[in-house]
């Protein structure tokens, strides 16, 4: 059989091909092993060449035939075969058995593309575990980020390098670079879960590191709250027509001040999830699954003042139609409040974390606050431990104070009994003399 001299094999290499009267091979350049068999029927089949560990003889081992297998996947796979056979020269160990290798090429010829597997995660994982929010947010950076960059790649031709670049090219947007990345080891980690990759597959978005992320928090100061709260007492007042607000706008957003709930918990409240007897909401489906929320007096003092109101719609905070206030109508609701109090640069959310912050400069422990915000994770709540340090600090110096106080206090009134005999004592005496 003649064997035509080295190159660089590639696709359009393996495409120009042409049949001869005898089969002959072409044996590619950059991965010596890795060969084309053409035969005089014109067909085309990929084999790795190498010397056999066990018998010390040129072996030849099918990968499969082109047209079946894409070129990048035999290619690949002559690759870790070499590999294998040369970690086994090294090691004395046996090479795999033959045959196995047009298994594990057939194998990888079926796995999907990034775009069909895609689909099939939003179908069967997003919109059946997720929430809304989330699967919207999931199906924008498909669309946006992963799917421009990746969607003709099979998932296993992905490399942590092409990720590497995909990533870092998208520094200027380091929040939406950061959750892209997540969403892809998300994808990778249902493909590995449903076996569509096999187990020892690493996945290309692994060890990839996320931009560095500044913590956006905003507390409000007591000085803010007590204007914010004057306000909203102003703002249900004022004529809708003249800047005024809706009165359920308004009660939304003090329970978000006052619990610390998240925006869509407040929203979606119906009156059966509020718990009169024990003064507690109970959310069915919160984002971290069942919850139960304390509430305080004047949370509760609210609902009484929203059911006091002949409210006939089953939500608590309902739009002028009786349905539930969207989202976003909220959100530039508050956008707009807030540059009336001075709190520009207060988001929605960071009334979350003033309530957070005020509860632990209060001495509640992290612990609890991190059960009243409804943190799946303890770790979610340790972004408040340096709260709960100054807290700690505040009150170790007004123990001290109140120690040196008290000691003061009680040496400018009270004498050992000793010291006072011996004064009374020197007083008897003087007055003998």
């Amino acid at each position: 059989m003649a064997t035509r001299n080295q190159t660089n094999l590639t696709e359009s290499a393996v495409t120009r091909a042409k049949p001869r009267a005898r089969k002959y091979e072409i044996a590619c350049k950059r991965v010596p092993g890795f060969t084309l068999r053409v035969l005089p029927s014109g067909k085309k089949s990929y084999y790795v060449r190498f010397r056999s560990p066990e018998t010390g003889k040129d072996t030849r081992e099918r990968i499969g035939e082109v047209g079946s297998i894409p070129f990048a996947t035999a290619r690949q796979c002559a690759i870790e075969r070499l590999a294998e056979v040369q970690g086994a020269v090294r090691g004395g160990r046996r090479a795999a058995p033959t045959g196995t290798l047009a298994q594990t090429a057939n194998r990888r010829a079926n796995v999907p593309t990034v775009e069909s597997f895609a689909a099939r995660f939003m179908a069967e994982h997003v919109r059946v575990r997720l929430k809304p929010n989330t699967i919207t947010k999931y199906g924008q950076l498909f669309r946006t980020s992963i799917l421009p960059a990746f969607a003709s790649h099979r998932l296993d031709e992905v490399t942590r390098a092409e990720v590497t670049r995909w990533h870092a090219a998208k520094r200027a947007t380091p929040y939406e670079a950061n959750h892209a990345l997540v969403v892809m080891k998300s994808m990778y980690s249902r493909a590995l879960d449903w076996g569509v990759l096999p187990e020892s597959f690493v996945p290309p978005a692994s060890r990839v590191k996320k931009f560095p992320e500044r913590s956006k928090e905003r507390y409000l100061t007591p000085e803010e709250r007590e204007r914010l709260e004057r306000f909203f007492d102003k703002a249900v007042n004022m004529k809708r027509g003249r800047g005024g607000y809706r009165w359920e706008s308004i009660c939304a957003l003090r329970l978000l001040s006052h619990t610390g709930m998240r925006r869509n918990e407040v929203l979606g409240l119906t009156w059966h999830m509020v718990d009169w007897q024990h003064g507690a909401l109970v959310l069915p489906d919160s984002k971290v699954g069942r919850r139960r929320v304390p509430l305080s007096r004047q949370a509760l003092d609210l609902l009484h003042e929203a059911r006091d109101r002949g409210n006939s719609s089953r939500y608590v905070v309902p739009n002028s139609h009786g349905e539930q206030i969207d989202g976003p109508e909220l959100t530039r609701t508050w956008s707009r409040l807030r540059k009336y109090v001075g709190l520009e640069d207060v988001r929605l959310h960071d009334l979350r974390h003033s309530a957070a912050s005020d509860a632990i400069s209060s001495g509640v422990p992290l612990a609890v606050v991190g059960k009243i915000l409804g943190h799946k994770k303890a770790s979610t709540t340790q972004r408040y431990a340096h709260i709960s340090d100054d807290a700690l600090e505040r009150g170790v110096a007004t123990m001290g104070e109140t120690i040196a106080r008290n000691a003061s206090g009680a040496g400018s009134t009270r004498r050992p009994r000793r010291a006072a005999k011996k004064a009374k004592k020197r007083s008897g005496t003087s007055k003998k003399g």
